[in-house]
């Protein structure tokens, strides 16, 4: 169950919209969003759904360099054209199990989706994840967040 909260961990960092990043090809309208994600447990097979609020500051979103802020991941491939971005990444190391992934991101300014594949390997067993999720400005403010 740790390697699925590890893989759910990372997966979670591409939805985290709120950082304040550097510029990007990528921008996406300020103000409070509704962020849905679906997914499979690969240990159990249950559906996973969850649904979580952000507050947009920066107008200039960059998923991939979100996935690095903690330090365990890097991306090895980076492709931005028009509105939507793609990446490769290398995640773990150290104590952590090596696992990689890709994932890409579309915005339409006010609302925007993407998808994630991450595959991390343990030993003799291999886990695979897929993730896709959608979000949706739901007020030009972030009042209460």
């Amino acid at each position: 169950m740790i390697v699925v909260k590890l893989l759910l961990s990372v997966v979670g960092l591409t939805l985290t919209l709120a950082l304040p990043l550097t510029a990007s090809a990528i921008e996406i309208e300020t103000g409070a969003w509704e962020i849905r994600m679906q997914s499979v447990n690969p240990v159990t097979g249950q559906p996973i759904n969850e649904t979580s609020f952000e507050c947009i500051e920066d107008k200039n979103f960059d998923p991939a360099k979100a996935m690095m802020e903690d330090g365990l991941c890097r991306i090895v491939d980076k492709r931005e054209i028009n509105n939507s971005v793609s990446w490769k990444i290398q995640c773990g190391g150290g104590d952590m199990p090596i696992f990689s992934g890709e994932g890409s991101f579309i915005s339409h300014g006010d609302s925007a989706e993407g998808e994630m594949h991450m595959v991390m390997t343990m030993g003799e067993t291999t886990m695979e994840m897929r993730s896709n999720w959608s979000g949706r400005r739901v007020s030009a403010k972030c009042d209460g967040m």
